[in-house]
């Protein structure tokens, strides 16, 4: 989920992908109160689940918003990675 949100945010809300990553702020991500919304009719759009925008901004990482996100979604927060061994 983590890189869904990240490239709607990339694409929707115009944002540099650089720094948005899963540990920092949505401040520190430069995820500001009109990318929340962006984000917001996006999720609606493209996922059928409605996140209101307080709720969005509420969470204090990057990493948090994907993890709400993706409970509402039903969709693992993170990406699986194949197995190496």
């Amino acid at each position: 989920m983590f890189d869904q949100v990240k490239e709607l945010l990339i694409t929707r809300a115009g944002l540099p992908g650089g720094p948005i990553v899963p540990e920092v702020s949505l401040a520190r991500a430069g995820i500001d109160s009109m990318a929340v919304t962006v984000l917001s009719m996006a999720l609606e759009d493209e996922l059928d689940v409605v996140i209101d925008e307080d709720e969005l901004s509420a969470a204090p990482t990057v990493a948090a918003l994907a993890e709400l996100i993706a409970r509402r979604t039903g969709a693992p927060a993170v990406a699986a990675t194949p197995s190496t061994a």
